[in-house]
């Protein structure tokens, strides 16, 4: 009876898993539509403000007009369409970010809009967040953590004897991560580094990227059994 219900549950366990991938493809289709239509509405706004002299009191307007005529629609407040407009100023003339664009959240879009200050840091968080798919609250993460700076405008000191023995040694190092959890004081040893990772081997793990993953510790591992098979009750005679 065990064995017919488990079978029935496995059955049962991939409809759900294709609802459950239904339901995703959906929120990500949704998405690609809501940054696609606040890109456009941003662009209208740079040309109106561009060729019209529109300013904020013409996107007030313009917000109680939308809310007069899309009753009950939230996300059209006069600031945020103007965070809109600076979303499609910010990233037009960059036309290979387009894909990564639709990819991440607007909330996500909004810390990386309003915090990183560079273009090029702009496009580092882009890349970073599509590739990983960081939800927001890793974006935001990360970037209090400046890690463009650890990254890219700080990048690790390779020797010079290195570099001559491995001229590819900077792109492996080119990785940052950050372990602000260690609380590690300014000036630490490499004794100190490992203490602390093996303390908090979990978050170092989900620090590593979305391919890792921690389900515990101490679980226990079963020697091989090396006796005899005479000596061994599980092997038949």
């Amino acid at each position: 009876m065990n064995i017919v219900v488990a079978t029935v549950e496995a059955a049962f366990d991939e409809v759900v898993k294709l609802i459950q991938a239904a339901r995703l493809r959906a929120a990500e289709a949704v998405n690609v539509e809501v940054i696609d239509l606040y890109w456009r509405i941003g662009e209208y706004l740079h040309h109106g403000t561009a060729a019209d002299g529109w300013a904020k009191s013409t996107v007030v307007q313009l917000a109680n007009f939308i809310a007069t005529r899309e009753l009950g629609r939230r996300g059209f407040s006069p600031q945020n369409l103007w965070r809109m407009r600076q979303f499609y100023e910010a990233l037009h003339a960059e036309p290979k970010l387009s894909p990564l664009l639709r990819v991440l959240p607007w909330s996500s879009h909004l810390h990386i809009l309003s915090r990183a200050k560079r273009p090029e840091e702009r496009q580092f968080y882009l890349r970073m967040a599509s590739q990983y798919r960081w939800p927001v609250r890793e974006v935001a993460r990360q970037i209090d953590a400046g890690l463009f700076e650890q990254a890219v405008l700080n990048p690790p000191k390779l020797s010079t004897a290195l570099r001559e023995m491995h001229p590819q040694a900077e792109r492996q190092f080119k990785d940052a991560y950050l372990l602000e959890f260690l609380e590690l004081p300014l000036q630490h040893s490499e004794a100190d580094l490992h203490r602390g990772l093996l303390q908090n081997s979990g978050r170092f793990l989900t620090e590593l990227g979305r391919d890792f993953c921690c389900i515990g510790s101490e679980y226990p591992v079963l020697d091989r059994d090396v006796r005899k098979p005479h000596e061994n009750p599980a092997v038949a005679a």
